[in-house]
């Protein structure tokens, strides 16, 4: 069964959508790829699941689909138990002439992930442990949630 562990929200200002959420009660911490300084996105896991806020360019890190996520599309990732029953689920979905937007894929955090899109639209990520586990040096979270920062990661 997947579990709903994400919902990422691709924003066109992410300093207005942090107050936002903020007056809401969720405690944001900062997010940006390895070698880029400025804020990229905003990660909160105070509210029971993950919420993030991502700049459009941030988002087509991660996702870099066409067209690829742009703001005001939200994206709810699920974590499976396993990469094979995330490959039965992307299988399964593309049998029934679903659209996968990205292809079960390593990601350099160490999980295999993959979107799909539900029949409105609403791109649907799916997180599971790699078959290969973490590379060296890796970080061990995907990117739209991460570990506080002392530098860009």
């Amino acid at each position: 069964m997947a579990v709903v562990v994400q919902v990422n929200f691709v924003v066109a200002d992410l300093e207005r959508s942090r107050d936002f959420y903020q007056r809401l009660g969720f405690s944001f911490r900062s997010r940006s790829r390895l070698g880029v300084d400025a804020v990229e996105a905003w990660v909160a896991d105070n509210g029971g699941v993950t919420v993030v806020l991502h700049s459009p360019e941030f988002a087509r890190w991660w996702d870099a689909a066409t067209p690829g996520p742009t703001s005001g599309g939200p994206q709810i990732d699920l974590e499976l138990e396993s990469a094979d029953a995330l490959q039965a689920v992307v299988d399964d979905l593309h049998t029934a002439g679903g659209t996968i937007g990205k292809e079960p894929t390593d990601m350099t955090w160490g999980q295999r992930f993959a979107i799909v899109v539900d029949p409105d639209g609403y791109r649907i990520g799916l997180k599971a442990p790699s078959p290969k586990g973490a590379p060296p040096g890796s970080q061990t979270e995907s990117p739209p949630a991460s570990q506080p920062q002392s530098q860009p990661d």
